[in-house]
C-alpha cells in the first residue's frame, strides 16, 4: 500500500510541478520512472493497469506545448539558463530516428519490429521534450542525481532480496524487462556515477556514494552477468584515475575487490572467474556465431538492413544454435537490424555525447564556483556510466534500452547551457 501511495503522490507531484513550476519537473520524475522501473520493483504491491509514466509523459508534453521550457531563475552567482537550441547530437539523433523509419518501411516482416517500435518513439518524442525544457547546469545535476539513486536504490533492492531471503531472481529474471545482462549493465552505469557524485561535495553525506559503490558492485556479481563485470573492469581508469582523491579511490577500489570475493556466494565466484574459459563455454561461444552472422547479414544489407528486429528471423538459417537467437552485440545488431547507415548515425550519436562531455570536463575542470563543480562531476560521471554501457552493450543487443538515451541527451544539454555565458570563478584545481 505505501508503494501505491509514494507512487501517487510522486506523480501528482510532476503532474502538478510541470504546470505550476516548469516542464522539468515531470521530465525529471519520467528519467526516474525509466531507470528505476517500479512497476516491476514493486509489481506485487503497484495496482494492475496502471501505467504512472504515461501521466508523467502526458502533463509534461502539455505543459511543454503550452508554456514552454519555463527555465529556472538563476540563483546569483550561478549561470543563466540555455536558450533553447538544436545541437549536432540533436541533429545526429533526427537521423539516426530517420533511419530506424527507413528500416522499418523496407524491413521484410516489419511487424516483427511493431513493438521496439513503439519504445523507440516514445523515447524520441521525450528526448525532444528534454532537449527543450532542461536549460541549465542545475537541472542537468538533477537528472545525474535522479539517476543515481535510482541505481543505488535498485542495488539496494537486490542485496536486500538476496542477504534476508536468499532470492537470487535478477540472474534468472533479470530486471524492468532486461535479462539478466541488460540488468548487470544498467546496475554497472551506477559504480562511476556514485563515485564522482562522491566527489561533489565535502559535506558528510557524500559517505552515502561511497557506501553505494559496494552495494551496486555485489548487485553486478548477482546477475551473474561476465559482459557487466568485464565493463566494470574497462570502465573503471575513467572514474579512479580521472577527477580529485585519485589514491582514496584506488584504495577503495583495491578493497572492495578484496572483499567481494568472500560477500559473493559460491555460485556468483564460479560464473566470475568462468570469463577466462571462453573458449569452452558454450554462451561465448554461441555469441561469436551470432557475431558472424550478424556481420554477413549486414554486408548483404547494407544500407537499411533487414528491419527492426528482423535479424533474429534469419540468424538460424545462417547457421545459429537455435531459432530467433539475437545477436548479442549491440552494434552488429543495429548494423544487421539497420544497416550500416543506421549504426554510423547511432555512433555520430555516442561520439558527439563523450566530446560535449570531454569539453565539459575541460573547461569547468580548473574552476571552483558552484556550477562549474557540478559541471564537472556530472560530466566525468555521465562519461563513465557511458563508457560502463559502451562496453558492456558488446556483449548483449541493448539498441532500445531507454537509459542510454537519456544519458546522450544529458551530455547535449550539459553543453548547451554550461557554455551558454561566460563562466564565474576563480582557478583553483588542477
Amino acid at each position: 500500500m505505501k508503494q501505491t501511495l509514494f507512487m501517487a503522490a510522486l506523480t501528482g507531484f510532476a503532474v502538478v510541478g510541470s504546470f505550476a513550476s516548469t516542464p522539468f519537473v515531470g521530465f525529471c520524475v519520467y528519467v526516474l520512472y525509466a531507470v528505476l522501473r517500479p512497476q516491476y520493483m514493486w509489481q506485487w504491491s503497484l495496482p494492475v493497469g496502471v501505467n504512472w509514466s504515461l501521466y508523467v509523459a502526458l502533463a509534461t508534453i502539455l505543459a511543454t506545448a503550452v508554456f514552454g521550457p519555463r527555465p529556472p531563475r538563476p540563483a546569483p552567482g550561478r549561470l543563466p539558463p540555455s536558450r533553447v537550441t538544436i545541437a549536432p547530437l540533436h541533429v545526429a539523433m533526427f537521423l539516426f530516428g530517420l533511419c530506424l523509419v527507413a528500416s522499418y518501411f523496407t524491413a521484410r516482416v516489419p511487424e516483427a519490429g511493431d513493438r521496439m517500435v513503439g519504445d523507440y518513439w516514445k523515447m524520441f518524442l521525450m528526448f525532444g521534450v528534454g532537449a527543450v525544457v532542461t536549460r541549465s547546469v542545475g537541472q542537468v545535476w538533477a537528472l545525474y542525481l535522479t539517476y543515481t539513486l535510482s541505481l543505488a536504490y535498485i542495488a539496494y533492492e537486490v542485496n536486500f532480496l538476496y542477504f534476508r531471503h536468499g532470492y537470487l531472481g535478477i540472474a534468472t529474471n533479470g530486471y524492468g524487462g532486461a535479462d539478466n545482462n541488460g540488468a548487470g549493465m544498467l546496475l554497472a552505469m551506477g559504480v562511476p556515477l556514485c563515485a564522482f557524485a562522491w566527489e561533489s561535495t565535502t559535506r558528510w553525506w557524500r559517505w552515502a556514494f561511497a557506501a553505494f559503490i559496494p552495494v551496486i558492485l555485489h548487485a553486478v556479481l548477482m546477475t551473474y552477468s561476465r559482459g557487466a563485470m568485464v565493463a566494470l573492469v574497462v570502465a573503471a581508469p575513467f572514474w579512479i584515475l580521472r577527477g580529485r582523491y585519485r589514491k582514496p579511490k584506488i584504495a577503495l577500489g583495491v578493497c572492495v575487490l578484496a572483499c567481494l570475493p568472500f560477500l559473493a556466494g559460491q555460485e556468483i565466484r564460479d560464473r566470475f572467474f568462468s570469463v577466462e574459459k571462453y573458449q569452452q563455454d558454450n554462451s561465448a561461444n554461441s555469441r561469436l556465431t551470432s557475431w558472424k552472422i550478424g556481420v554477413q547479414i549486414a554486408n548483404e544489407n547494407p544500407v537499411f538492413g533487414v528491419g527492426i528486429r528482423n535479424s533474429p528471423l534469419l540468424t538460424y538459417s545462417y547457421g545459429a544454435d537455435m531459432e530467433g537467437r539475437v545477436i548479442h552485440s549491440q552494434y552488429i545488431q543495429i548494423a544487421a537490424d539497420n544497416g550500416y547507415v543506421g549504426l554510423a548515425c547511432y555512433l555520430a550519436v555516442v561520439g558527439l555525447a563523450m566530446w560535449d562531455l570531454e569539453k565539459v570536463i575541460r573547461r569547468s575542470r580548473p574552476l571552483d564556483d558552484p556550477d562549474s563543480v557540478r559541471a564537472y562531476v556530472s560530466a566525468a560521471g555521465f562519461q563513465g556510466a557511458i563508457v560502463t554501457f559502451l562496453v558492456g552493450a558488446t556483449f548483449l543487443s541493448a539498441e532500445a534500452f531507454e537509459p542510454q538515451y537519456w544519458l546522450f541527451l544529458a551530455a547535449a544539454q550539459l553543453r548547451l547551457a554550461y557554455f551558454a555565458a561566460p563562466v564565474p570563478g576563480t582557478p583553483t584545481r588542477s
